[in-house]
């Protein structure tokens, strides 16, 4: 199998990418396919191009049986050839996109999860979905433009054949358009960047009338606005861009099939005076108006071209921008597991982001943490206190940019930290529920009990791996999650306000029963809870304010089983 392509190892100058070079490397893995289609293209389009030759002798001279033969061979060979090449460029398109898929897809999967938060999903969606689609568009197209190209040489030959001046009006009519569509495609590019650009902003707008379709059915003007000036002034910016783009090449394109007409005439009123034959002159007509399709044809692939370099440049640059941020330990490859013994521990912990300011800068500071195994640990504080960056860490999804964490004392170093992540199984507010069911120990009837115990057994089933439906209400959704969690069986469990949108009977059972049950069963859990009067199910309670933990309460259970809390120091 071929190696993956890397579309971050591609080098480009002036910040924008020559497509052939990026080309040739994105086929390098598929040479031989792409020479068997190349070849049968091109031998097609020769063979047009020579049985064009055979039809223009035949109406001078008088049609034997060979020639009839020769030209139905010539006709074979070319529908032969245009059939292979179209067959195996559309498998090579499908290939080259397919591979392209899986590169962003793996680079983004193995890209730090702060990268990928600042990155936000419309841009990545726009890549792996508009800019892998332009040049699906190329490779789908490629077989058409091979053959074309194959037919508008073997014609320049035919025309050198019949008379070296009319093959200089060919040469001199090529260059004239070449010219012209190097200055045209010089302004379209411009235009097709600019509607790249804002693709990505209708993304954005997409994501707001999916994501945000409650609130924009409760504020009226919020939806007019979106559908007017968002979604309505950004589509109509693309397509005024894009039609702008299109409306130069088709003015170019016609000047160029104009120059076809001009030349033909040009020929006619020369010929006396140049002492061209008129057999000459004929071939060359006939060679010049067959010629208009695949010329017109490889015009036509321009615009295709242009968009597919724009998005070569938008893959590479988005592939670049992930390979800069490095790698959060991330593998496919299999890792040696970690065993979590006693305890988990935050030592001198310094986090911030980079974009804010100054002014606004938010500092995540931690002296020293620790989570005992076995315990079950609250995390508590009001919005902005750095609960959820303190999370991120402690699980590993975010590196701290100084301090360490530590596993039963021991440094958590880059490579262990994929195999330090596998310990843990959770559930976030902003939570993806997943209908897959991973291996879990007990198989169908554990999951049928956890749904019968969550009361989601008459709206949720179990088969083959996963669950009938994730189409639920809030806290259905969440119970779910809950449930996936436990059934990976991970040492330790987080959940980040699991009980905030459940019934008043859950939130009890979540408390009271669930998170004893999973203590009892030797399970860590740490939980970000505003429920205060929920507490005392907690053995260790860490009171968070501006990024620093203020106060840490260790229970102590009484004779009665209650909790009394007592400050420790942290």
């Amino acid at each position: 199998m071929p190696a993956p392509f890397d579309v971050s190892s591609q080098r480009f100058g002036a910040g924008t990418p020559h497509l052939l070079e990026e080309v040739v490397r994105l086929l390098r893995p598929f040479w031989r396919l792409i020479v068997i289609s190349t070849a049968a293209g091109g031998a097609g389009g020769l063979a047009m191009a020579w049985a064009l030759s055979i039809i223009n002798g035949a109406l001078l001279s008088e049609t034997s049986t060979g020639i009839l033969l020769g030209l139905a061979g010539l006709c074979a060979l070319s529908l032969a050839g245009q059939l292979i090449s179209g067959i195996g460029n559309s498998l090579l398109g499908q290939r080259i996109v397919a591979r392209l898929r899986q590169d962003v897809s793996a680079r983004i999967l193995r890209a730090p999860l702060s990268q990928i938060e600042q990155m936000k999903s419309p841009r990545l969606l726009a890549v792996l979905n508009g800019d892998v689609d332009k040049i699906a568009e190329l490779g789908n197209h490629f077989a058409g433009y091979t053959t074309a190209f194959a037919i508008v040489i073997g014609c320049l030959g035919y025309l050198f054949q019949l008379s070296v001046p009319m093959a200089c009006f060919a040469l001199l009519l090529a260059l004239l358009g070449g010219v012209l569509n190097h200055f045209a495609m010089r302004q379209w590019l411009v235009r097709f960047d600019v509607a790249r650009d804002l693709e990505d902003q209708l993304q954005r707008h997409y994501r707001a009338i999916i994501d945000g379709a409650k609130e924009l059915r409760l504020n009226r003007a919020r939806r007019l606005r979106l559908q007017t000036n968002g979604i309505g002034d950004t589509t109509n910016r693309i397509a005024d861009s894009n039609g702008r783009a299109f409306a130069i090449f088709w003015a170019a394109d016609t000047i160029s099939i104009a120059l076809i007409f001009v030349f033909i005439a040009a020929a006619l009123a020369l010929r006396p005076h140049l002492g061209i034959p008129n057999e000459a002159v004929t071939g060359f007509i006939i060679v010049m108006l067959f010629a208009k399709g695949p010329i017109e044809e490889l015009a036509s692939a321009l615009p295709v071209f242009s968009q597919a370099q724009i998005a070569f440049r938008r893959i590479s640059s988005l592939s670049a921008s992930l390979s800069a941020g490095g790698e959060d330990g991330a593998s496919d490859a299999p890792r040696a597991s970690l065993r979590f013994q006693h305890s988990i521990t935050l030592e001198a912990v310094k986090h911030s982001f980079a974009d804010t300011g100054p002014a606004d800068a938010f500092i995540l500071d931690i002296p020293r943490l620790d989570i005992p195994r076995g315990e079950v640990t609250f995390i508590v504080g009001g919005n902005g206190s750095g609960k959820t960056t303190l999370i991120k860490i402690l699980l590993g999804l975010y590196q701290p940019q100084s301090g360490r964490v530590l596993l039963d004392d021991e440094p958590i170093s880059a490579a262990e930290c994929e195999g330090y992540r596998q310990l843990f199984s959770s559930v976030f507010t902003d939570y993806h529920l997943f209908d897959e069911v991973m291996a879990c120990a007990g198989g169908e009837a554990r999951v049928n009990a956890w749904l019968q115990r969550l009361d989601l057994s008459a709206k949720v089933d179990f088969a083959d791996g996963r669950f009938s439906t994730t189409d639920l209400s809030t806290g259905q959704r969440k119970r779910l999650a809950f449930i996936q969690a436990v059934l990976e069986d991970r040492p330790i469990l987080m959940f980040d306000e699991w009980a905030a949108d459940q019934d008043p009977e859950f939130r009890r059972l979540f408390y009271r029963v669930l998170l004893p049950q999973l203590r009892d069963a030797g399970k860590t859990v740490i939980a970000v809870s505003h429920d205060d009067r929920y507490f005392d199910a907690a053995d260790r309670i860490v009171h968070m304010a501006g990024g620093r933990i203020v106060r840490i309460e260790q229970s102590s259970r009484g004779k009665s089983g209650t909790h009394a809390f007592a400050p420790v120091d942290s």
